[in-house]
Order: structure tokens, then sequence, then C-alpha cells
């Protein structure tokens, strides 16, 4: 098995190689993921508020009031909790590097890094009027206040690399690809990538065949299921990653 010494060489090497091709995707699965979001979202959005309205005798304006705690429950859950990730792949010939950042809209950020300072003013006004003994129910509080100030969007690094024997399993009707390694059961080896649409997917399987198949063995492999890639005989003989 490689070594993590010649495995973080080897990243090196992929962040210095020629980028081949390059794509953007942003979502956060396959094309069920945007439905299942905002379903999920939707629910826990409208359940506190459906609740409320069954077990309250509430006018209109308490009806009005229930749909605006839904609706901004609604989407807290889906563009705070639950946002779409904005990945950009680069190809190169050992391997794909690429960024991943989450999609929250910059008056989200703007919204808590405001109730941060506000949190931090109310513990600083509790120190004042109570004297010491504030910090024993506000310090963690204010600690956690304050690291909330500087609150922004962080963009993450990660790498895929192509071994000498690679699998590739072609989602069917779907956005996904997974590439994992015969070889390695090193995670570096083995990710999922995503495409925007079905011919983008297909320009993606142009550009990765001939490239893993100059570096050994290639297997590509359309699937029905997305867990049906872990039926390929590999898996039983890798330990769980």
């Amino acid at each position: 098995m490689i070594t993590e010494q010649e495995i973080q060489a080897l990243k090196q090497q992929v962040y210095q190689e020629p980028v081949i091709y390059e794509w953007e995707f942003i979502g956060f699965s396959g094309k069920h993921g945007p439905l299942i979001r905002w379903v999920a979202s939707i629910l826990v959005g409208f359940s506190f508020p459906i609740f409320l309205f069954c077990v309250e005798d509430m006018g209109y304006g308490g009806i009005f009031t229930l749909l605006s705690v839904g609706i901004i429950g609604m989407l807290m859950n889906r563009y705070l909790f639950l946002p779409d990730n904005h990945y950009q792949y680069q190809l190169t010939k050992l391997g794909i590097h690429y960024t991943k950042e989450q999609v929250i809209p910059e008056a989200a950020y703007t919204v808590i890094r405001g109730i941060a300072w506000v949190g931090i003013l109310v513990c600083l006004l509790a120190l004042m009027v109570i004297g010491p003994l504030a910090f024993v129910g506000a310090g963690a509080f204010g600690l956690m206040a304050f690291g909330m100030t500087n609150f922004k969007s962080k963009v993450d690094k990660f790498s895929i690399l192509f071994s000498d024997a690679n699998v590739l399993f072609d989602l069917k009707n779907d956005l996904l690809l997974d590439i994992d390694s015969i070889n390695e059961i090193n995670l570096v080896f083995s990710r999922t990538l995503f495409a925007n649409s079905l011919e983008q997917k297909q320009i993606l399987l142009e550009q990765l065949v001939p490239l893993l198949s100059a570096l050994g063995e290639l297997e590509v492999i359309e699937i029905k299921r997305h867990n049906d890639m872990y039926k390929h005989p590999m898996y039983d003989e890798k330990p769980a990653q």
C-alpha cells in the first residue's frame, strides 16, 4: 500500500500539473437533492407553527404570525442548515483537485454577525449590572458570540488521486460519478463527483476514461442505485473506509 508520505507528494504533484478540464457544480447531491432538502425544510419550518395552530384558538392575526414564523423557519433551514455547496473541479492527468464552499446568502452572515455583537453587548451589560457573577451564566455565551463576530464563508480544498487500478461507477440517469481504487483503501483515492447535467457528465466520462486507462486497469460500471456500487467484489476485500 502507498505510504502517507507518498500520498502527500502525489497531492502536491496534482496541484502542479496542467489543468486538462474544469467544471463546477452548485447543489448538494444528485438530481433529487434539491427536492429532498426543500421538503425537509418545509416540514421542519412549519411543524411548530402547525402544532400551535392545532392546540390554540387563534384569530387572523395569529394565523398570519404563525405563517410568517413558518416561512422564516423554512428559509433558515434551507439556506443555513441545508445549503447548496459550490464545487469547482480541476482535472489533471494525475488526479482532480477541487474546492467546496457552502452557498449561504451574505445577508445571513451579516445577520449572524449582528446577533453576535448584540450578544456581546448583553454580556457586558450583565457584567456591569450583576458583576463578576455574570460570567457564571453568560461567560460561555459571550465567548461563543465573540467567535461568531467574524462568521464568514469557508472554502475547503480537496483532492482525488488516481491509482493504477480504478473503477468508475456511473449512476444511470443521475448526475453522480463515483471513482474508486481497487488497490488503495485511502479515502483520497475514492470520491463522488457531481455534474450539472447528464450531458456534462458524459463529457467528463470522455475526459476521465482515457486518462485512467493510460494509468492501468479501469472498469466503467453503470449502476441503477448508488448503493449498488458496494456490490462490487473489491468492497468484500476492503475494510470499511
